[in-house]
C-alpha cells in the first residue's frame, strides 16, 4: 500500500495499517518511492514492514531482512547544526501538522533567508522535513511535531550550549530565562544548584562589562551567576520562565550525574507535548 496523504506520521499510520490489516485479513507492506537512511531507520525502530522497489524491503513478520541493492556514499552525520536543531525546535512545539514559507520561518525566527534555506535543507536530508513549491513560494512540512519528531531527531541533537561565563550577583539585572540544573530543579526535586543558571544567545554576551565577570575558582563565596551562552536564542522557546526542555536536556547530556539523569528522564515521561 502506499501513501499519499500530506499528514503522514509513523504513529498514525501504524493504526491505519493495523486497521487495514484486519478488515483485508492479510498483511499490509508500506510501499516507498525513496527512502532516507534517517527515514529507514525510523521504520524500522517502530517494526512498520516497508519496500522500496529496486532497493530496499523490510518485513520483518516474514523473515525478509533489509537489502539495499544500490547504496550511494553519503557521510555519516552526528550532530545536526546548530541552526538546523533551532529550526526544528520550532516544528517540534507546533500544535498541528502544518506548511510553512521558508519566508516566513525567517521572520518568526529571525534568521536570514540563508541560514533558513541551509537548515532546511540539512532536516530534509535526514527525512524530518518535506518540501514543495507552490508558485513562488518554498513551503516546508514537517514529517511529525512534538514527541514524534522529538524521537525521530533525538540521535542527531546537540547541546545549546557553546560556553559558560559568571557574573558578579551586583551586576546582574538582565531579564533571562533558567536554564541548566536551575531550571531543572524548578521542574523537579532536584537541590538547586550552587549558582542559579541562566542562558543567553552567545551574541549578547559582548554588551557584558568585562569587570562584571568573575572566576569561581578566585571567590570564596557564591555570589555570582552562570550564563550559558547558547548558540541560538533560549528565549525563543521560553516556557514559564525556563529555557525549552529539548534544549535544556541536551544541555544537561554531558553532566556524569545519576541524580541529573534520573530527572531528566521524569520531566520528559511527564512533559505534556
Amino acid at each position: 500500500m502506499k501513501n499519499n496523504s500530506d499528514n503522514f506520521n509513523i504513529s498514525g499510520f501504524k493504526k491505519e495499517i493495523n486497521e487495514i490489516e484486519k478488515t483485508a485479513g492479510m498483511s499490509a507492506i508500506l510501499w516507498l518511492d525513496a527512502v532516507s537512511t534517517y527515514q529507514r531507520n525510523a521504520l524500522i525502530k517502530s517494526r512498520i514492514p516497508f519496500i522500496v522497489p529496486n532497493s530496499q524491503i523490510y518485513v520483518p513478520e516474514l523473515g525478509m531482512c533489509l537489502k539495499e541493492l544500490c547504496v550511494g556514499k553519503m557521510a555519516k552525520v552526528e550532530k545536526i547544526s546548530a541552526i538546523s536543531q533551532y529550526l526544528l525546535l520550532y516544528f517540534v512545539y507546533q500544535k498541528k501538522l502544518k506548511k510553512i514559507s521558508q519566508s516566513e520561518l525567517a521572520v518568526q525566527l529571525n534568521m536570514s533567508a540563508m541560514n533558513v534555506s541551509r537548515a532546511v535543507q540539512n532536516l530534509q536530508a535526514l527525512g524530518l522535513l518535506d518540501t514543495h513549491k507552490e508558485g513562488t513560494s518554498k513551503l516546508v512540512k514537517p514529517v511529525a511535531i512534538g514527541k514524534d519528531l522529538y524521537q525521530l531527531s533525538n540521535d542527531y541533537l546537540q547541546s545549546p550550549v557553546q560556553k559558560k561565563i559568571y557574573v558578579n550577583s551586583m551586576h546582574f539585572d538582565m531579564d533571562l530565562p533558567y536554564a541548566g540544573e536551575t531550571a531543572l530543579a524548578k521542574q523537579s526535586i532536584l537541590n538547586f544548584p550552587r549558582c542559579t543558571v541562566f542562558a543567553m544567545d552567545k551574541k549578547l554576551a559582548k554588551d557584558i562589562p568585562k569587570e562584571y565577570l568573575v572566576d569561581p575558582k578566585l571567590v570564596a563565596d557564591s555570589d555570582y551567576v552562570e550564563i550559558e551562552l547558547w548558540k541560538y536564542d533560549p528565549k525563543m522557546f521560553v516556557t514559564d520562565g525556563m529555557v525549552d526542555i529539548v534544549s535544556l536536556v541536551q544541555s544537561l547530556k554531558g553532566i556524569n550525574d545519576e541524580r541529573v539523569e534520573m530527572q531528566m528522564k521524569e520531566i520528559m515521561e511527564e512533559y505534556k507535548w
